[in-house]
């Protein structure tokens, strides 16, 4: 669910906790933790905070879509990290900055593409089609854009 500022301070209230603080507490968490199964569940929670466009701003003042990119989610081998790294490329890829981002690198796209493989779980290759179907807008279909191979 899309949430607003007034509907996120009626919930809370004043002294609720304050969501950039509580995200930045998860992206260090994920940097610092050596613990597999709690990298998974911040990583889970990442992703889903990356579906609410109230977050982006937030997650893209903590470079949360390197989370998500390079800093072993979709290049993982833990196939739950790929498969949340994924999902949050999903959820976050249609705002402008991380589109560009993530468009900005043929490695990005080529890690997106790689993770399209009968031998990756359903949830993963359905994550990787769903971000390359939204990364799709007519001017890289048309070739303009060198980094996207469609």
């Amino acid at each position: 669910m899309f949430q607003s500022k007034e509907y996120i301070l009626k919930k809370h209230g004043k002294t609720g906790t304050d969501r950039p603080y509580y995200l930045k507490q998860l992206t260090n968490e994920y940097k610092t933790t050596d613990k597999q199964d709690a990298k998974q569940q911040v990583l889970a929670n990442l992703a889903n905070f990356a579906y609410d466009p109230i977050n982006f701003n937030s997650l893209w003042d903590l470079e949360v879509v390197d989370l998500f990119l390079k800093v072993g989610a979709i290049t993982n081998q833990d196939p739950l990290l790929q498969e949340f790294g994924m999902g949050g490329l999903a959820n976050i890829c249609l705002e402008k900055r991380h589109y560009e981002y993530i468009t900005s690198k043929t490695t990005f796209i080529n890690n997106i593409i790689n993770c399209i493989n009968p031998k990756n779980g359903t949830n993963l290759i359905m994550n990787a089609m769903t971000t390359l179907m939204q990364l799709i807008t007519e001017e890289n279909y048309t070739g303009e854009n060198p980094c996207l191979p469609f």
